[in-house]
């Protein structure tokens, strides 16, 4: 910088000013660094400052920097040496290379600079350079020294070197595969010339895969040009490539048409006048093409046409069903009202026939004369028939009311049948028929409703001495009854016969026979057919129960109506049943007798403690006083209360009833699996439900056993025992894991789960002799009473001797394979006093310490 200022303008003495400039990290137009290694003055006036972070351009105007670095196109940021040439540009070496700064204006006239770097492959002999080593010949050669040597630069030749560089499309690949000219991929020919001369082309729609190389037609340093492409329709922007990676891949395209762009340059600018593009079409597949469309249109016109067809039919059917609704309306108004005229004219009667009946009741009383008073008896059993027919039509408008309900209650069957059938023996007299009664059961105790039950009877036999002629032939039989069906269900189905020899029905009117107010045709000489009300109140009575009738009957040969009834077991009081349960049960007892130890479980099962949960008083008592012989009964009536007292004594076994009050027996007991102090309890579950869902849904929730009611006492007792057998068996195999090795029990229950956290607590504290049963307790999470119960349920042992056994256990181990001696091992274990440890020792193996470890 000369005395006459950096303009070429003279400064006075006292004009001369001093300002510092430094680098501000909050001020991005600041100095690049405050390391600066150079500072020149170009022939345009500008001051640029070379530093260890760049390149800085001193701008008057604002009294700031412009800043360049490796982020603009520089090769380093470490600049050397800075100097002008005489057309205006600018000479950076750096440790990296050197970099001419081209000034240009851009659109709105401000000067910019493009940046083009040189390194070996443009001739220099390397690329750091050292600092201030340049210098400007009077031919107006740079000379720039390096640690490579000298490098002569002309910039008179680099200065116009920008050529502009064609680009031209070198290969196209689908799955990676070239096209060639004519050549078919995929049964049809892609190319028809080459693909310079290509500017269209057409894929098919699963030849989405595929690749473009290029290059630029350029034979100086083509490893420096620089590429930029982008396929509109898929990419936004443009994407750079050097060089030497000459391609664009492409994969999954969606059908459509893209036009593939690229351009080159030699420089850091990419021309727009350098581009080549080539337009790609894929084909969408046939079932999105127009054509297709047009066939989903006309598809879906179609649909809509026949939905509104059937629309229209649909229509046409309602309006066709509502008219016949109106018929079976009119129709059944007109029942109605031939109901409600019989239902008077009933009423009218029971008046007088309650004063007959009242009466003969009082005199068969009082007569003693027996021919008298079987003449009563009969009167009565007729006035009472009489009463019969005329409550049906009252039972017929009950029915259309909807206000049956259905009573069950617990009675002989057998007995019941036997009753109603001798009422109509003096029918049988007078118009000589054949009259039985027949029944495969001795006694059937079942739930029914004796009402509903004595009008169905009543009716059938009604109607079979009606239709049957003298010296014909009535029966009643009740059997069991079994069908495939009905194999697979707990379940007891018995059918009730009523035969008669009468006049048939034909197999037409069949299915008519049950409607209300159907009649038959009768012959002449039967007068009395009926009213049509009896059967069809048979038929409701029948569903009431659960079950259903069936007729078999041929014309002139009689009929067969059979009524099918689901029946409950009560105590094993069917016969055929009791007998197979009788032969399990003795079966079981045998085996007992037989094995001695099975004695010792009985013996044992007297300290076992046994909770009743039941809601019904009376079947508690049962249930205790038939158990209170083998075990220690506490009882609770619902599932709350059994729950809490549960939690309470932790009992050996619970048997529960389902449906209670408060707490269901399910709720109850998956309350009680889910609670670590009493899920190994074992737990029946006692219920009237038979389906499969409703014993799938009690075993769900981790009952052990599932008995439906009624049962036989003797059954619960046995399934009661095998469970205690079970807990005992629990108790040795959780006894053999402890003796065996402690810590290789594998979970797979809240039970185990607790053996193995007792066996971990104890194992960590095995050498502290003050470790008692309550620090167990504590550990556990659990009060003394319930690990005492829950360790003695699951083992036989106490606590103390859980912990024993553990403690033995690791001194057994260390006698094998530890130099200690016996006094060592029994303090290393716990054991305040050898002696004891001796003691203990030898009770659980069998021999003493020092034996032991000779073994």
């Amino acid at each position: 910088m000369d005395r006459h200022g950096l303009w070429g303008k003279p400064l006075e003495q006292s004009h001369r000013k001093m300002k510092i400039y430094r680098y501000d990290a909050n001020k991005p137009n600041s100095l690049s660094s405050n390391n600066a290694s150079s500072v020149f003055c170009d022939r345009k006036g500008n001051i640029w400052v070379g530093t260890r972070d760049g390149l800085s351009l001193y701008r008057p105007q604002t009294n700031d920097f412009q800043n360049f670095t490796t982020a603009d196109g520089l090769p380093n940021n470490t600049i050397q040496s800075i100097h002008d040439d005489i057309y205006g540009t600018l000479w950076v070496s750096t440790l990296n290379g050197i970099s001419n700064l081209i000034p240009q204006k851009n659109e709105k006239g401000e000067t910019t600079y493009k940046i083009k770097n040189y390194d070996e492959t443009d001739g220099l002999q390397g690329r750091e350079f050292n600092e201030r080593a340049i210098v400007e010949t009077n031919t107006g050669d740079l000379y720039f020294g390096g640690l490579s040597g000298i490098n002569i630069l002309d910039p008179k030749q680099q200065v116009n070197t920008n050529e502009k560089q064609n680009v031209i499309f070198t290969d196209f690949r689908i799955f990676n595969k070239s096209i060639r000219p004519n050549e078919p991929f995929d049964g049809h020919i892609v190319f028809d010339k080459a693909i310079t001369e290509h500017p269209v082309v057409h894929l098919k729609y699963n030849q989405n895969h595929f690749s473009i190389e290029f290059a630029a037609i350029s034979f100086v340093l083509p490893e420096k040009i620089k590429f930029a492409y982008k396929l509109e329709g898929f990419h936004k922007d443009w994407l750079y490539t050097e060089g030497l990676n000459r391609s664009a891949v492409f994969t999954n395209l969606n059908p459509g048409k893209y036009t593939f762009r690229v351009k080159a340059s030699n420089d850091s600018s990419l021309r727009s006048d350098t581009e080549t593009s080539i337009v790609i079409i894929v084909s969408p597949p046939f079932w999105r093409t127009k054509t297709a469309f047009f066939i989903y249109f006309i598809f879906i016109l179609t649909v809509l046409f026949s939905a509104r067809r059937l629309m229209l039919e649909r229509e046409r059917m309602k309006f066709s069903i509502e008219q016949e609704r109106k018929e079976a309306e009119r129709m059944n108004e007109l029942g109605t009202l031939k109901t409600k005229f019989f239902t008077n004219v009933s009423h009218e009667f029971r008046t007088p026939l309650t004063l007959i009946i009242t009466p003969l009741g009082k005199l068969i009383q009082t007569t003693s004369d027996p021919e008298l008073k079987s003449k009563l008896e009969m009167m009565s059993r007729n006035a009472r028939r009489l009463l019969n027919l005329v409550n049906q039509l009252l039972d017929l408008r009950k029915m259309e009311m909807h206000e049956f309900k259905y009573k069950p209650q617990l009675g002989d069957l057998v007995h019941f049948l036997r009753d109603i059938t001798y009422s109509f023996s003096d029918i049988s007299e007078k118009n000589m028929v054949k009259y039985t009664f027949k029944t495969s059961f001795e006694k059937l105790e079942t739930f029914f409703d004796s009402d509903k039950m004595e009008k169905i009877l009543f009716n059938l036999l009604s109607n079979a001495f009606k239709f049957t002629p003298a010296n014909g032939e009535v029966s009643v039989e009740l059997a069991p009854h079994h069908s495939a069906a009905q194999q697979d269900s707990d379940t007891e189905w018995v059918v009730i016969k009523v035969k008669d020899t009468g006049i048939g029905i034909s197999l037409d009117k069949q299915e008519k026979i049950f409607d209300r107010f159907f009649q038959i045709d009768v012959p002449g000489n039967l007068i009395n057919q009926g009213s049509g009300i009896g059967l069809s109140l048979a038929w409701e009575f029948t569903k009431l129960h659960g079950g259903k009738i069936e007729i078999e009957s041929e014309p002139d040969k009689g009929s067969c109506f059979s009524v099918l009834l689901p029946v409950s077991k009560v105590l094993g009081v069917i016969q055929h049943q009791a007998e197979v349960e009788e032969g399990i049960i003795q079966q079981a007892m045998e085996e007992t007798e037989e094995d001695p130890k099975a004695e010792k479980s009985n013996k044992t099962a007297k300290t076992k403690t046994l909770l009743i949960v039941e809601d019904n008083e009376d079947f508690r008592f049962y249930l205790k006083d038939n158990l209170k012989g083998n075990f220690t009964i506490f009882d609770a009536e619902n599932g709350k209360q059994g729950y809490e007292l549960a939690l309470k004594i932790s009992p050996d076994l619970i048997v529960s009833d389902v449906m209670m009050p408060e707490m269901s027996g399910t709720e109850m007991c998956k309350k009680l699996k889910s609670n670590i102090q009493t899920s190994h309890i074992p737990v029946i579950l006692l219920t009237a439900r038979t389906s499969d869902e409703q014993r799938m849904e009690g075993l769900e929730t981790g009952a052990d056993d599932y008995i439906t009611k009624p049962f036989n006492f003797e059954l619960l007792e046995i399934k009661i025992r095998n469970l205690v057998a079970q807990q005992d068996m629990l108790k040795v195999k959780y006894h053999k894991q402890i003796n065996v090795n402690a810590s290789e029990i594998e979970i797979t229950s809240l039970d185990e789960k607790l053996i193995q956290k007792a066996i971990q607590e104890v194992e960590k504290n095995i050498e502290n002799s003050d470790y008692t049963v309550e620090d167990l307790s504590r550990d556990l999470g659990m009060s003394r009473f319930h690990l005492y119960k829950k360790l003695n349920s699951l083992t036989g042992k106490t606590p103390i001797e859980f912990i024993r056994v553990l403690r033995l256990k690791r001194a057994a181990q260390l006698l094998e394979k530890s130099q200690l001696n016996v006094s060592e091992i029994a303090y290393a274990v716990g054991f305040n006093n050898p002696r004891y440890f001796s003691k203990y020792f030898k009770e659980e193996f069998g021999v003493l310490p020092s034996e032991y470890s000779k073994h």
